[in-house]
């Protein structure tokens, strides 16, 4: 399948705002636990696809569509599944599969997404994963998590890959050890790689914000020895002890990846980190100025981004009169910025969110004005009540400001 995003120039971008404007960045919640992506349904799988200027591609599993211009590879119907029992951010993850007994797809017993060759060489990668610990137990036998082939059936040159217990990033067949493989706990992870067969490669590495690498040299193969195209990169399961009718000592690996995000060369970390739902405060966490008060709410329209009315105590609110299916509301602060807003509404629906970076909404926005409308697509129609508390940093933590609460009714 061919993905446009991988071709950065000003035409792809204009049709990418296009489709930014069509999503709109979608995150309703669904009736089912799981739904399943298939090889024979990648055609009409479905991503939630946030654009930004250093974005290439990004999907946090919330949106109608998601996996959309990837290659899935996987030969059951368990392989490759979006759930909302385990999330990193937002309310849905993708939970990857895999089985001793599978049949091989695409060369080998794997469940995975797989994109279209890197256009340029400089490319940031970013991820957050979560393995349980009941379901990807200790063996011997490697698996690999990501890995950035190059064709012609050869061994990636550059792949993160766990064995015993123990994660690795293996370049050029070195295994470099990155530590402990933390089981039942979501990790983050950042990855600046600037492929390369000679001195000018880079690879940067950062794990829950923390740097693991930062190294230069060589990291994929000359095309004309082993590889038939630039790297292209593979997320997932890949386990090649288990081809053919091999066996370890373990029969299943289960793993949820959420927030997946490919940027250009222009990226940078702050573009690319993962950002959890509520994460714990982090030391020097941005701080603000005491006294922070909530003065106000605005109902906004997710489809157009912009505000549509001032919401007041008692209010009752017209969908169809306005217009609306896609609605956010965002928290109106007094003149000193707080670091963060936490969310706390009741009724019909029902969500606790905070939103740590300004505009602060609801169902969070991606810092840029283009807002989420979770699952507000629409809202359930009833009464509502809707509590915003200011705090001083970032995630909930520090000092509470002066909360607002107020009370509405959503009407068709």
């Amino acid at each position: 399948m061919t993905n446009t995003f991988f071709r950065y120039n000003q035409r792809s971008l204009v049709a990418c705002l296009v489709v930014a404007l069509l999503v709109s960045c979608n995150k309703e919640i669904s009736n089912q636990s799981t739904e399943s992506v298939t090889d024979e349904n990648a055609l009409n799988a479905t991503v939630s696809t946030r654009l930004l200027s250093n974005l290439l591609w990004a999907d946090d599993l919330e949106g109608l569509l998601w996996f959309l211009n990837v290659s899935v590879q996987t030969s059951t119907s368990y392989g490759i599944t979006r759930t909302t029992s385990n999330v990193f951010e937002g309310t849905k993850s993708a939970r990857f599969e895999l089985r001793s007994g599978d049949s091989e797809t695409n060369g080998g017993t794997r469940a995975e997404i797989s994109f279209q060759p890197a256009t340029n060489l400089n490319r940031w990668y970013s991820f957050a994963l979560f393995a349980p610990s009941a379901q990807f137990k200790w063996d011997d036998e490697d698996d690999c998590l990501i890995q950035f082939h190059q064709g012609n059936g050869e061994t990636p040159a550059l792949c993160l890959r766990v064995r015993e217990d123990r994660i690795y990033i293996r370049i050029l067949g070195v295994w470099n050890d990155l530590g402990a493989f933390e089981k039942d706990k979501w990790t983050s992870y950042v990855l600046h790689v600037k492929h390369s067969t000679g001195s000018t490669g880079l690879i940067e590495l950062w794990r829950n914000g923390v740097k693991l690498m930062d190294r230069s040299g060589a990291n994929m193969y000359k095309l004309e020895d082993y590889g038939d195209h630039n790297p292209s990169l593979k997320l997932g399961i890949y386990k090649s002890a288990w081809n053919g009718s091999s066996t370890t000592e373990t029969s299943t690996r289960v793993i949820y990846y959420d927030d997946i995000k490919i940027g250009n060369e222009y990226a940078t970390y702050e573009d690319m980190v993962p950002v959890p739902n509520n994460p714990p405060p982090a030391s020097g966490g941005t701080s603000s100025t005491t006294g922070v008060s909530i003065t106000g709410f605005k109902l906004v329209d997710a489809a157009t981004e912009k505000d549509v009315m001032t919401i007041t105590n008692g209010q009752t609110i017209s969908l169809s009169a306005l217009d609306l299916t896609k609605v956010n509301i965002r928290a109106i602060t007094s003149s000193t910025e707080p670091g963060s807003v936490k969310f706390e509404l009741s009724g019909e629906q029902s969500k606790t969110y905070t939103d740590s970076r300004a505009p602060f909404a609801l169902h969070g926005d991606n810092g840029y004005g283009n807002f989420y409308y979770g699952n507000w697509y629409p809202p359930e129609t009833g009464t509502y009540t809707l509590k915003a508390t200011p705090y001083t940093s970032d995630y909930a933590s520090g000092s509470a400001g002066t909360s607002q609460t107020i009370t509405f009714t959503i009407v068709r």
